[in-house]
């Protein structure tokens, strides 16, 4: 690679990576890292979902295990963690097409189809 292009490629990354949406994901990646209920919250949820899921496929549920799921969603959606995360991440997930679309206006194509296209 151009050395040039390559300083310019991690000068843009290290840019991008302090942007504000970026920022409040890792802070909030962290913070969900760092917490031991929200984190039993979620494995809980996946074990549940993915044990309902089975169940389903296998002939059914019982609706106490339903209303067990519902039930524990109530409580992901009341931690304020986890929703701080989900937020952050959805903010990060609208800024990449902004920046997507800055970078194809700059070279003149659409940068994001021949990244997906492999290059």
């Amino acid at each position: 690679m151009n050395p040039m292009v390559e300083v310019a490629a991690r000068d843009f990354a290290l840019k991008l990576r302090a942007s504000a949406p970026i920022t409040a994901f890792w802070q909030a990646k962290a913070q969900l890292d760092a917490d031991a209920e929200a984190q039993d919250l979620l494995a809980e949820l996946r074990e549940r979902q993915q044990d309902l899921m089975l169940k389903q496929q296998s002939g059914g549920a019982a609706q106490d295990e339903i209303d067990a799921l519902r039930s524990l969603q109530g409580k992901v959606r009341s931690n304020d963690v986890i929703m701080a995360y989900l937020q952050a991440q959805q903010q990060a997930q609208a800024f990449l097409p902004q920046v997507n679309r800055e970078i194809s206006e700059l070279l003149g194509f659409d940068f994001g189809a021949l990244a997906r296209a492999g290059g």
